[in-house]
């Protein structure tokens, strides 16, 4: 079970002692939009909580996020910052230079480096979180990039390279699941004593012990994330109109999707014209629920009968613990990270074969017994993943590099 810090091997032992209280400059000035802004938020004010009289947690945000924070707690401190918003050379500049100057003055006792990027010759120990999985995934750098220009296939070298980089400066690697790590390994060597797995989690008060959808109709299926290429929407789109040639009324469903009607707010990457075109057709059948807050997203699980996971790469899946932690059965791409995190709680769909995937939701449309065992299963599993056994993993960590 993933119910702690989960070091390689070769790391026990190691000697390192423990400081009780500690001060930690954490760097989340790329944190805009998604997962990244999600975990800077629900991160302080878990701090807020759980961390020991004297310790304290200084922020960077983006300006944009800074009103987000938590504030008013003498424990987290927050700073806005506009790096993220200028040139790829002035972000470099921002974390090499700017970024060392606060941390000379602020004197933490670890940088919390939370998005990919580290500061070479850190003045204090440094913990390197690598989340972004495209630089790194086989499904993505031979399905994806390859149709992409010259100039974003540069790019995504050059990310990768300043990754490789960053993960031989950091003093502690860590990853949200092993599969992450094991996707980075083959492009970075790593040091198993300084390679860590932290799963991220749900908070354990979301965790329901029933199933069963609250909403009346036909069946729904959902699908919960933001629009990016690695996301491989147009799968599930391909898969909803060969289950609309299929079931001919046979069943009516509803596929719910957390996009903009316009397709623009809070998407990373636009949607090409054939995708656009594919949800013309799926008019009637395709609902765009709009871009929600953490609650509104917990409302919909509610709502639905399938939650749908198509993503060629992942580093984690906070949407598929959601979905285990709401009851749903879960439909999922067959890629390692989501083997990790849903275990035998969800189908599994070969990652480009919309067919595939048509046949698997038809068959737990039709099989509520067998909906029940995936649904039972998750919310067995889904103890493994709770947000507060993430933080104190993390806080541990912490003080142990302190120390």
């Amino acid at each position: 079970m993933l119910d702690r810090l989960i070091p390689s091997p070769e790391a026990s032992g190691s000697g390192l002692s423990y400081k009780s209280a500690v001060k930690v400059l954490i760097n989340a000035v790329s944190a805009k939009l998604g997962g990244a802004a999600t975990y800077a938020r629900n991160l302080a004010r878990s701090l807020a909580e759980q961390a020991a009289s004297g310790e304290e947690f200084l922020f960077i945000v983006p300006t944009e996020r800074a009103a987000e924070m938590p504030g008013g707690n003498a424990r987290v401190h927050v700073m806005a910052s506009g790096a993220a918003g200028g040139t790829y050379a002035a972000r470099w500049w921002w974390e090499q230079v700017t970024l060392r100057g606060i941390a000379r003055r602020e004197r933490p006792d670890v940088l919390f480096s939370s998005a990919n990027f580290a500061m070479l010759a850190c003045p204090c120990p440094q913990v390197l979180l690598v989340r972004i999985p495209i630089y790194f995934s086989r499904e993505y750098l031979n399905h994806v990039l390859p149709q992409k220009p010259a100039a974003f296939r540069a790019e995504i070298a050059l990310r990768r390279w300043l990754v490789a980089r960053s993960v031989g400066a950091a003093d502690c690697l860590m990853t949200p699941t092993a599969a992450m790590r094991d996707d980075l390994q083959r492009f970075v060597p790593l040091d198993p004593k300084r390679a860590v797995v932290n799963p991220y989690g749900v908070p354990r008060e979301r965790v329901t012990r029933q199933g069963g959808r609250a909403a009346a109709g036909g069946f729904r299926v959902l699908w919960v994330s933001h629009y990016a290429d690695h996301k491989n929407l147009a799968t599930l789109l391909r898969a909803a109109e060969l289950l609309c040639e299929e079931l001919r009324g046979e069943t009516e469903f509803e596929l719910v999707m957390t996009l903009d009607a316009a397709l623009r707010n809070g998407q990373h990457t636009p949607m090409p014209e054939a995708e656009r075109e594919m949800l013309g057709r799926l008019e009637g059948v395709a609902r765009l629920a709009g871009v929600l807050s953490y609650d509104e997203t917990w409302a919909l699980y509610r709502e639905a009968d399938v939650f749908v996971f198509p993503s060629l790469c992942e580093s984690f899946g906070h949407p598929l613990v959601e979905a285990m932690a709401s009851g749903l059965p879960i439909v999922a791409s067959d890629i390692p990270v989501h083997r990790e995190i849903c275990g035998d709680a969800a189908a599994y769909f070969p990652v480009l074969d919309a067919a595939a995937l048509a046949v698997t939701l038809r068959g737990l449309m039709r099989d509520a017994a067998a909906r029940q065992t995936l649904a039972a299963r998750g919310r067995e599993r889904v103890g493994q993943f709770l947000w507060e056994d993430h933080v104190g993993r993390l806080l541990d960590l912490w003080r142990r590099m302190a120390g």
